[in-house]
Parts: structure tokens; C-alpha cells; sequence
């Protein structure tokens, strides 16, 4: 009978010894702060602005077609008119469907891009956990997953640092 009691007694102690490790990450500062996510938003951004001023160059062509139209308008017969109004209908309708098509572009890439370096964040979190012994590691963010965190458990500062230092440029 002592035998059994020391072993369930063993055998509870064993349980309450094996605690489980655990600690958190703030997923808007890793998202944030990671180098290479942020070379492509600017990289996306830079691109964005330069499709922009290429088509406000075009959109101002057109305006001066436009104005020139309205002023000379009245003067032209009929037919000219019509004519012309078709023009300018037309070429307005091709600018929308340029910065549509370049944007939409744009939008899809930088998308695609971006939920890879997510996905590339969260491998990174898994894989950190894994290679140092953690049970569960939390994310942090406003939605309120974890609402505190000892400070000692919070790993963000620590995986963030190992991604941009494995983070080099592409220039």
C-alpha cells in the first residue's frame, strides 16, 4: 500500500512539475517593423506613385483637348461636334480603363507579395517556438487575443530582431 501511495505521489508530483512553456508576440509590431515587409510597401507605394503621375500627364493632355473643346465647340458644325465629343468620350474611357488595369495590377502583386511575407512571419514564429521548446505562443495584437503578458514572455523584440538580421536588401 506505501508503495502505491509513493508512486501516486511521485506521479502527481510529475504532473505538477511539467508546466508548459509559453509566451506571446505582438503581431502589428512584427508586421510593422519587419524590414522586408516594409521595403515592399514602400517599393509599392514608389511604384503606385509613378503609374499616378504618368496618368496625371495623360489626364492633362485630355484636359487641354477637353478645354479646347469647349471653347472652339461652338464654332464647329454639327457633325464636328459629335464627332469630337466621341473622341474625347473615347479617350476618357481608355485613361479609366488604363489606371484600372495598372492599379488593379499593382493591388494583385502587392498582395500576393505581402500575404507571403505574412505567411514567411507566422513560419518564422512556428519555428522559433519549435526550435525553443515552447507549448504555445500567443498573438498579440487589438483585437485583444492576449490582453497581458508578463514582459519576460513577450518575444516580439527577439523574433523580430532574428528576421531583419536574416533580412537582407535586394538593391
Amino acid at each position: 500500500m506505501k508503495k502505491i501511495g509513493v508512486l501516486l505521489v511521485a506521479a502527481m508530483m510529475a504532473v505538477a512539475c511539467q508546466t508548459e512553456k509559453t509566451g506571446f508576440v505582438d503581431t502589428e509590431e512584427l508586421l510593422t517593423e519587419y524590414a522586408e515587409l516594409k521595403d515592399a510597401k514602400e517599393r509599392f507605394t514608389k511604384e503606385n506613385d509613378e503609374i499616378m503621375a504618368d496618368l496625371e500627364l495623360k489626364i492633362k493632355a485630355y484636359q487641354i483637348k477637353e478645354d479646347l473643346f469647349r471653347k472652339n465647340g461652338p464654332s464647329m458644325s454639327r457633325k464636328k461636334q459629335e464627332q469630337q465629343y466621341n473622341e474625347l468620350g473615347a479617350e476618357a474611357q481608355q485613361l479609366q480603363q488604363e489606371r484600372q488595369a495598372r492599379i488593379g495590377k499593382l493591388q494583385v502583386e502587392s498582395q500576393e507579395v505581402i500575404d507571403s511575407l505574412i505567411t514567411k512571419v507566422k513560419t518564422k514564429v512556428k519555428d522559433y517556438g519549435k526550435a525553443n521548446g515552447y507549448s504555445y505562443i500567443y498573438g498579440s495584437n487589438d483585437a485583444g487575443s492576449v490582453l497581458f503578458g508578463k514582459e519576460e514572455l513577450d518575444l516580439t523584440k527577439t523574433i523580430l530582431k532574428e528576421m531583419n538580421d536574416n533580412y537582407t536588401t535586394k538593391e
